[in-house]
């Protein structure tokens, strides 16, 4: 049977055909994460095979490949005229391929890649359609140079509005030491930093959190290392909540296992490492919790966004305990993509960081910075000037008013700017570090002489 796109669906299906109409050869579909993009996809395939084309279908990941298969045949939709495989297997093949008429991308937002552009190159005369929910890379490059026009699909609000995404709540604050966060040349931080951020991180706190904010919820856990994952699972296991951990390594049989488990319930937490982002579809997912600091706003909305998937009376839970939502605001914070290159604004997320938020003192929730009364506790909230005129092109280290811990000022200042033992050995106490954090801190000073 044949799915029938939704109207917004059929909307942006109908805007990428006008623009080719007009003459543009590459068309970059821009649609919320959640928003039904394989619908999009398996429709235009379908109208393109049964004009008697061959749709040539691009993933990044071997594990995308069957996920659009299934679509593809749910669909309705001849296989023996489509090609559908990752870009790494196509480059291989070039020439012995057959001829595509229409080449749809998968998560383009990676195809300023090398491989992408040498397929591209050699199909120069075909039509392509790229999908993603993210124009946006860490370089600050466009796609101008890979796409001729960009059609939008509707905002995250106008999804939740509507049912089509399930609202949610976020909760946030930055449970560890961002100050042992260094950036690479790629714009993320690095893995040797951020192991050295996620030791700052203390486990019980991620377990109390989960149990006061989503207890019984189907959790995912995004972490940036294979060694913190499975650190994160073990602790909720030792608090008698099941979990698992899976990575890209983590042999074939073995993960399917896993994946099928927590879709079955058996497992009520999935931590993982840059696996379940892009593609993973499970709906009565209900709740993610962000361990992993990033720069890049599309891991932060891939993962962050994973929870809202709609389900008739499902309300998300986002814990975001990395800081992330300071640079990036919310997930429902309108975007204003463009084909062009951005101009990048220091440590704020490029221009995507959204209106400034905050978070309650009373219950952690993200909320507007100008907010007088939490709309999730009904606390009352102080707002001070500073908090209303955040200066937007300051660096991130600048902005204090999330720091939700702040059990005196010492807090609302950064380790860096901390100069006695004293200072050091207050802030330590507030923040819940280990007395060997303040031993750190003087050697790097040169104060322990």
């Amino acid at each position: 049977m044949t799915f029938k796109p939704y109207h917004y669906q059929q909307e942006l299906i109908d805007k990428a055909r006008n623009s080719l109409a007009k003459g543009n050869r590459a068309v970059l579909l821009v649609s919320p994460a959640g928003s039904g993009k394989s619908v999009v996809i398996a429709e235009i395939a379908r109208l393109a095979v049964e004009k008697g084309g061959h749709v040539l279908f691009m993933v990044h990941r071997k594990e995308l490949v069957d996920q659009i298969k299934e679509t593809f045949k749910a669909d309705e939709i001849d296989l023996a005229h489509t090609t559908i495989m990752t870009v790494g297997r196509i480059k291989n093949r070039l020439g012995k391929l057959p001829k595509p008429t229409l080449i749809i991308t998968d998560e383009t937002h990676h195809a300023l890649a090398k491989t992408y552009l040498t397929i591209y190159d050699h199909y120069s005369g075909v039509t392509r359609l790229g999908f993603t929910a993210t124009p946006w890379r860490l370089s600050g490059k466009g796609f101008k140079d890979v796409y001729d026009d960009m059609v939008e699909g509707p905002s995250v609000q106008w999804l939740i509005d509507h049912s089509y995404l399930a609202d949610y709540t976020m909760y946030g604050y930055n449970s560890g030491d961002d100050s042992q966060l260094k950036k690479s040349s790629t714009g993320d931080y690095t893995g040797r930093s951020m192991d050295d951020y996620a030791k700052t991180i203390i486990r019980g706190d991620v377990i109390k959190t989960w149990r006061e904010k989503a207890n019984g919820r189907k959790t995912i856990v995004y972490c940036h290392a294979v060694w913190f994952s499975k650190e994160v699972a073990q602790a909720f296991n030792d608090a008698g909540i099941p979990a698992v951990h899976a990575d890209s390594q983590t042999p074939p049989a073995e993960r399917d296992q896993i994946m099928a488990d927590f879709k079955a319930g058996k497992v009520k937490i999935l931590c993982n490492v840059d696996l379940v982002s892009e593609g993973f579809n499970v709906p009565d997912c209900s709740c993610v919790v962000l361990l992993r600091p990033t720069e890049s706003l599309v891991l932060y909305i891939q993962q962050s966004m994973r929870s809202m998937r709609f389900v008739p009376g499902k309300h998300a839970v986002i814990i975001d305990q990395v800081g992330n939502f300071k640079k990036f605001g919310t997930p429902d914070t309108p975007r204003a993509w463009a084909l062009e290159d951005r101009k990048k604004k220091k440590g704020n997320g490029g221009d995507q960081s959204g209106p400034p938020v905050r978070t309650c003192e009373k219950c952690f929730a993200v909320i507007p910075a100008q907010s007088r009364i939490c709309p999730i506790c009904g606390a009352e909230i102080e707002v001070t000037k500073t908090e209303l005129d955040i200066d937007r092109d300051a660096s991130l280290d600048d902005v204090t008013q999330f720091k939700p811990f702040a059990a005196n000022y010492i807090v609302t200042k950064r380790p860096s700017e901390l100069n006695t033992r004293q200072d050091l050995e207050e802030y330590a106490k507030a923040k819940g570090y280990k007395p060997g954090w303040v031993y750190y801190q003087l050697k790097k000073r040169g104060l322990t002489h």
